[in-house]
């Protein structure tokens, strides 16, 4: 059980207060937006109020955890922490996830207990799927490359590219999505070197790249699949650029596998785009761990130490971008298995060219 797993790494006096809601789903089962988990070596609470009570009653059911109602109007969070563990000596709290506010009234609340950064446990937890973890991962993939395979050829030149990609997420939603695993980036022309820019009413026209990030959610899980196009004819120097960004991505994919450091994953992709003439044009990150959020532990950059395990869902994801010109990004999502990797994004890679 994951909870158990969890209270193994606390001692005698110390708690865990866990607020980032991905990891409260994690641990819980609960989907509600108003929780939070407060864990010692034997008890675990799951901390709601009346609005999602039933709902942590069904979500939670079999779970090692007695949810509690807090009575807002009454008592204050940091009260209801102090009567639920009034022992404790050390509380480990997610400071990335947790306001001033509830901070100051922690440390009025409970002036004797010292208030410490939670240790990296459930990033590293995390980022290995279970079976049902890699069963929703695949099906949102799934999802994803069936909904590019039908809307490549509903693009014609004119359309816009909020026009193109609502088309995509209502496609999306038609498969079985049953949410976005991040706002659609779906960009032309000189605006596809913007890494994260959305959907504009800028119109495709011939000769434009073409690039879609995008992906599906499916029970938590996130799919995230980059592709780039030519609309009409692609220039020599469009295919030389496209191609750097694909040998890069597969030499990073050759190096990617267990035991497999972020850092050297980085490095190899970045060692051909910095021998390309494109050099100054290379994003930064090469990839990310995926699962309930978008990006998760491990993040594949340069200093990154973490080695990659059997199980890790990781994105490789290297890209070109040149102000004026334009961006091109391929990725792919991969699961890292026993012996190398597995690519889950089965959609071509060669450069297509649409609307011919």
């Amino acid at each position: 059980m994951r909870l158990a797993k969890l209270q193994t790494q606390l001692s005698a006096g110390q708690s865990l207060l866990i607020t980032e809601p991905s990891n409260i789903r994690y641990l819980s089962s609960f989907t509600g937006s108003a929780a939070s988990l407060l864990l010692t070596q034997e008890q675990a609470f799951l901390i709601t109020d009346y609005r999602y009570t039933a709902i942590a009653q069904s979500q939670c059911a079999g779970q090692p955890l007695t949810i509690i109602c807090r009575d807002r109007a009454h008592e204050p969070f940091a009260a209801c922490i102090e009567r639920l563990q009034p022992k404790q000596q050390q509380l480990f709290c997610e400071f990335d996830h947790l306001t001033v506010d509830l901070f100051q009234q922690l440390q009025q609340c409970m002036p004797a207990v010292s208030l410490q950064a939670a240790p990296n446990w459930l990033a590293q937890m995390r980022a290995c799927k279970d079976a049902g973890e890699l069963a929703a991962t695949r099906e949102a993939v799934l999802i994803a490359e069936q909904a590019l395979d039908w809307l490549l050829p509903q693009v014609r030149l004119g359309m816009t590219e909020l026009q193109l990609a609502t088309l995509l997420e209502q496609k999306l939603f038609e498969l079985g999505a049953e949410a976005l695993a991040f706002p659609t980036i779906l960009l032309s022309g000189p605006r596809s070197a913007l890494p994260h820019g959305k959907p504009s009413d800028r119109v495709l026209q011939h000769g434009d790249w073409l690039l879609l990030d995008f992906g599906a959610q499916v029970r938590g899980y996130r799919s995230d699949i980059t592709r780039t196009y030519v609309l009409g004819a692609a220039s020599a120097n469009q295919r030389d650029f496209y191609q750097t960004v694909l040998q890069a991505q597969l030499a990073a994919l050759a190096v990617a596998g267990p035991g497999v450091s972020g850092h050297d994953v980085n490095a190899a992709a970045r060692q051909v785009l910095a021998a390309s003439p494109y050099a100054d044009y290379a994003g930064e990150g090469i990839g990310h761990g995926t699962g309930l959020v978008l990006h998760e532990y491990p993040l594949m950059r340069e200093g990154c130490e973490a080695l990659l395990q059997p199980g890790m869902v990781v994105t490789i994801e290297p890209g070109l971008y040149q102000s004026g010109f334009g961006g091109v990004r391929i990725e792919d999502d991969i699961l890292i298995t026993d012996s190398g990797i597995e690519i889950l994004t089965k959609s071509t890679k060669e450069l297509s060219i649409l609307c011919n």
